[in-house]
């Protein structure tokens, strides 16, 4: 298991698959081969850790998760960019040599997994665990090969799919890793439950996060509008912003008095109204003629994980304050949700820009009209509420 030999076979069946990818101009084989390189470099730097002392491993492997970062993103980078490029102008016998020496490598890593399985260490243990991220380069190179050398209609989709998933688990992996070091290399269920009793503890600190959350959300929408010259992502851009003044009162709630906080509860009840409304009537525009503008794959595939990963911190957020019933909390929950449903237009409007070559305008104003009424609603009923506690305060 120490012999180097078994290192350097997986790295020459690694520099044969680069080296087809080059020849065959073949972009996805290039960058398997180049994240299965990464890959390698930390199990080289893991193997050289096993002879080290418990506190030399315990420090030499605090960078490992951000390492394997690189490869894991790279992977699902490479599906993306197969599915933008789907055409992969291959010869059949170039082809089956590169599915070979994937299967080839693929083989070599689960004999390492097998060599590996009874050390207890930490760099053992996060050996087989970059052993296990590592098998996402020639897994995915062995599902897109062949389902170019079949033929399959479908073989871009299901080839992204592949490698997606496979290395959205490498991520995982790199994520856990990340965490386990951070906290004291205890188990993965002990490090979580230390950073949900943290959230706890300092959940002021991590509100103040999401408002630096709500910043970037808005300069994301920004750069997207200017770069596909849409108004319509640019209003978008405004809405968040108009959501990110009313997070930002929300906050402060907490250092008020009574009278002070249902003031400021009206207040970002009064904000999300206004820019609900606004955004009702920006979407009205659409019936008469008005357009959102066309995407290309690469700009709504963006402009659709941008939204989901909103759309899944909006709800997050939500979630965690759900059982709270002070006037900040359900401030923030007001203002998640609001978010959350001018999410759904969004993503509609990406989508359907891709998806569907006729004109989406009617589509696109009916969706607006109806989740920008929803959260226009949604800050009605926290005026009203308001209304609602100032009457309770004075009796």
């Amino acid at each position: 298991m120490r012999s180097k030999l078994f290192y350097w076979i997986c790295i020459a069946l690694i520099g044969a698959i680069f080296a087809f990818g080059y020849i065959n101009g073949s972009a996805f084989e290039m960058i398997c081969a180049v994240c299965a390189a990464l890959f390698w470099l930390v199990q080289l730097r893991l193997r050289w850790a096993l002879d080290k002392d418990d506190n030399a491993q315990r420090k030499l492997c605090k960078p490992i998760g951000f390492f394997l970062l690189l490869p894991a993103l790279g992977m699902i980078a490479g599906g993306i960019w197969i599915l933008i490029r789907p055409n992969m102008n291959i010869p059949l016998e170039p082809a089956y040599c590169v599915i070979a020496l994937s299967a080839a490598l693929f083989v070599c890593l689960l004999f390492q997994i097998a060599v590996l399985w009874k050390i207890d260490s930490i760099s053992g243990n996060f050996l087989r665990m970059t052993i296990v991220a590592a098998m996402s380069a020639p897994l995915s190179l062995i599902v897109a090969l062949i389902l170019h050398v079949t033929q399959s209609n479908e073989s871009a989709i299901f080839s992204c799919m592949a490698a997606v998933v496979t290395g959205g688990i490498a991520l995982l992996i790199a994520v856990n890793m990340i965490i386990v070091s951070i906290y004291g290399y205890k188990s993965t269920r002990g490090s979580i439950k230390i950073i949900s009793d943290l959230i706890k503890s300092k959940k002021l600190v991590f509100i103040r996060v999401s408002i630096l959350k709500d910043t970037l959300l808005v300069a994301g929408k920004s750069i997207i509008s200017i770069i596909s010259f849409s108004f319509f992502m640019f209003a978008n851009a405004l809405y968040s912003a108009g959501m990110g003044i009313a997070r930002s009162i929300a906050v402060k709630m907490h250092t008020q008095d009574r009278k002070k906080q249902i003031e400021s509860y009206r207040i970002v009840g009064i904000i999300i109204l206004f820019a609900s409304i606004c955004y009702v009537l920006y979407s009205v525009r659409l019936f008469f003629g008005g357009k959102v503008g066309t995407y290309s794959m690469t700009i709504a595939l963006v402009i659709a994980l941008y939204t989901f990963v909103e759309f899944g911190i909006n709800i997050k957020e939500a979630f965690r304050l759900r059982k709270s019933k002070a006037l900040e909390a359900k401030a923030l929950r007001a203002v998640s949700f609001s978010s959350t449903l001018i999410c759904f237009v969004l993503t509609q409007t990406a989508i359907m820009s891709v998806a569907s070559e006729g004109d989406n305008s009617f589509a696109n104003a009916l969706s607006g009209v109806v989740f920008g009424g929803l959260a226009a609603l949604c800050g009605l009923f926290v005026i009203i509420d308001s209304f609602q506690h100032k009457k309770l305060s004075v009796e």
